[in-house]
């Protein structure tokens, strides 16, 4: 078992070794790496076991949208999140799952620690009807810009 010391000095140099070799600049290196370090502390998980891109369905949002699959070590199972503002490190993570109506990767789930996570692959999605949106999705899943352009939901 490593401290917390060892452990923020190895998230301190995975920082500055993945901003200065990242293939999107220092800066936008910088945003990869803490990004992946915020969702790896959230889950518990390794740093090693997060992987990020930059979102290229939601460049409408404002700043550089970042996906971050987050792989488990002991089944392989893969769970994307959206940091729709990685700038913003006390943002919580959006858990991209299927839309129940077009079957696009959208947010289904705001993830801000790992009960978050754990509540939401107990329960799944709320089934949506035709009335208003269940309280379980985030406020982003009706204007999505990943919903399909048949599907009652997504960016107009």
């Amino acid at each position: 078992m490593t401290s917390i010391a060892e452990q923020a000095q190895a998230a301190a140099t995975f920082i500055q070794q993945s901003t200065a070799s990242s293939t999107y600049g220092p800066h936008r290196g910088a945003l990869h790496a803490r990004t992946a370090v915020r969702l790896a502390s959230t889950l518990g998980l390794s740093f090693q076991h997060i992987t990020t891109t930059p979102d290229s369905t939601r460049r409408t949002t404002p700043g550089e949208p970042l996906l971050a699959t987050a792989t488990c070590p002991t089944t392989s199972t893969r769970y994307t999140f959206l940091a729709r503002y990685p700038l913003y490190e006390d943002d919580a993570f959006e858990l991209l799952g299927p839309c129940p109506v077009c079957a696009a990767p959208a947010p289904v789930a705001t993830v801000r620690h790992l009960a978050d996570l754990g509540t939401h692959l107990a329960t799944g999605p709320a089934p949506l009807g035709n009335g208003p949106i269940p309280p379980t999705y985030p406020d982003t899943f009706a204007t999505d810009e990943a919903h399909t352009p048949t599907c009652r939901y997504g960016a107009a």
